[in-house]
């Protein structure tokens, strides 16, 4: 007994074989075939703060002087989970530090932003982050206020964190 398969069946057949060698998803219509990655957005979290603002503590004062704007990218590497908010803090207080040296004491027009990516290739559990943050160093009387700016915006991934490496540079 012979039995014929239409052509849809053998496209079925070989849509089910490459998703699960690929661990990609396939589907397919009558005219043509679309490949999308499955999970594309838990492979990289992005988050950010938004247009560059100032603290509405700092916004309502004018600063005795103005510095340059001075951008900070660091490189973590985590593994069990990622708190983006504590990493970007972390980012926050090396360039305070680098406001600090160069005569500020106060960081308007702030901004920042996240990415946190899963690479396929290493070790489960661990993530790349690199969070680049940027900010005008000025002089006030009035004291900084000591957190990232639009700190609620920044998207984690659930898990307890161990950062295993960490780089840092001043741009």
């Amino acid at each position: 007994m012979t039995v014929t398969r239409s052509p849809l069946d053998m496209v079925n057949c070989c849509t089910l074989f490459f998703s699960r060698l690929f661990g990609k998803r396939i589907e397919h219509t009558r005219q043509n075939i679309e490949i999308a990655t499955q999970g594309s957005d838990t492979d990289s979290v992005k988050s950010c703060s938004g247009p560059a603002r100032t603290h509405d503590t700092l916004a309502k004062t004018k600063p005795m002087k103005v510095g340059p704007r001075v951008a900070h990218t660091e490189q973590f590497v985590c593994k069990g989970g990622v708190d983006a908010g504590r990493l970007v803090d972390f980012s926050r207080k090396g360039l305070y530090s680098i406001a600090k040296t160069m005569g500020g004491n106060v960081l308007l027009e702030e901004q920042w932003d996240c990415i946190i990516r899963h690479p396929k290739l290493q070790k489960r559990g661990e993530f790349k982050v690199v969070v680049h943050y940027s900010a005008t160093v000025a002089r006030s009387a009035w004291p900084d206020a000591q957190r990232p700016i639009q700190i609620e915006a920044a998207k984690g991934v659930r898990g307890l964190m161990t950062v295993l490496d960490r780089h840092a540079e001043v741009c």
